[in-house]
């Protein structure tokens, strides 16, 4: 049995409904968040063992997303044993199928592909056992998933989007609020996808199309690459992008790992990162919130990222997946987790109460 955490977990929902409000505007309505979850000591252990099957650990947010289940499951006294795919649909069927054989309560899936997932799903409910799935979604038809928790990847993908468009804006002194003194703007910007397989790339794509497309943005002429979300692609794609067009002005990226390559290729290419107050300075942007960004953001080296909360997430996905062992449900079938922009004045004002702040390890 793992050591009980000395700290209870409470729900913070008015804050969670209003960031959702405030951020989301064409979000789904919020679920409804029970805060009133008695702390460990007043709640026996439940018998079971919860299997955990994670995409991968190559990622801060992931650590943080396994930081906060294991929290919250050792407070409250649930066994339980993670297994890591490595970016592998096929090694996570194995682990989903080899969960289900050693007999799990309940599954907690960060699913690789978000079609191929449906075949672990699916192995679970012939099994009747409960699966969850953390940040991602299963998006083939026919999957029985419990519970998803996950941040609002559409709105993250637009909020960043929205935030590049104002620093293009400003930048022609331009209107970024005034649609025809948008459709003015001319520029050369980079979409960098994570991976494509994922609904998170998928949503986060929605939202940056949201902004950025024919009809608003004519004058801007976009360029896809795919950084699959890691830093070291990410550096490789974008490095003969910027050779190749020298005027680009702004790169929007489906994480903080395709942030931190995409400033090592612009360094590496243009031998320099030009000062905030540059014309020629290449804007970047990411998602997540991750530590090696925010520092980054504290330097003055990256934009801003729209950052998620990956240790609530796992808090929270831990106290579903313990409610229906108690033979309950889920307080809602979709949890959506609160998200905001982090730009340098939040991250030096917000030092220490960033989820990458309170990261107990880390890549």
């Amino acid at each position: 049995m793992h050591r009980p955490h000395p700290k209870a977990f409470l729900i913070p929902v008015a804050a969670l409904l209003a960031a959702l409000l405030a951020g989301c505007p064409s979000s789904p309505p919020a679920p409804t968040v029970d805060a009133n979850v008695p702390p460990a000591p007043d709640r026996p252990a439940i018998s079971g063992r919860v299997g955990i099957a994670l995409a991968s650990m190559s990622h801060n947010f992931f650590i943080g997303m396994r930081q906060g289940l294991e929290d919250q499951f050792t407070e409250d006294g649930v066994e339980y044993e993670v297994l890591v795919a490595d970016d592998s649909a096929s090694q996570q069927q194995q682990q989903v199928d080899q969960l289900i054989l050693g007999g799990v309560s309940a599954i907690v899936m960060n699913p690789v592909d978000a079609l191929q997932a449906i075949n672990a799903v699916r192995a679970a409910n012939e099994a009747g056992i409960p699966i969850f799935c953390i940040d991602r979604r299963v998006t083939a038809e026919g999957a029985e998933v419990t519970c998803t928790v996950e941040t609002d990847n559409v709105a993250m993908g637009e909020m960043a989007a929205r935030h590049g468009l104002k620093l293009l804006c400003e930048r022609y002194s331009l209107q970024p609020e005034n649609p025809e003194d948008v459709k003015k703007l001319k520029s050369q910007i980079v979409h960098l996808w994570g991976l494509e397989s994922t609904s998170a790339a998928q949503d986060r794509a929605k939202g940056f199309d949201r902004v950025f497309n024919a009809e608003a943005t004519p004058g801007v002429e976009i360029i896809k690459a795919v950084g699959n979300f890691n830093s070291t692609r990410s550096q490789e794609v974008i490095a003969p992008i910027l050779t190749a067009n020298p005027n680009l002005e702004l790169i929007l990226c489906h994480n903080d790992d395709n942030a931190i390559g995409a400033l090592n290729a612009v360094i590496d290419i243009k031998q320099r990162r030009a000062p905030a107050d540059d014309p020629q300075r290449v804007f970047i942007i990411g998602i997540d919130g991750n530590q090696p960004a925010i520092e980054q953001i504290r330097k003055g080296a990256i934009e801003a990222t729209a950052s998620q909360e990956p240790i609530e997430m796992g808090r929270l996905t831990a106290i579903q997946v313990r409610r229906v062992l108690e033979g309950g449900r889920p307080q809602a079938s979709l949890i959506l987790i609160r998200h905001h922009l982090v730009t340098q004045k939040e991250a030096v004002e917000g030092q220490g109460e960033l989820w990458s702040d309170q990261l107990k390890g880390g890549i």
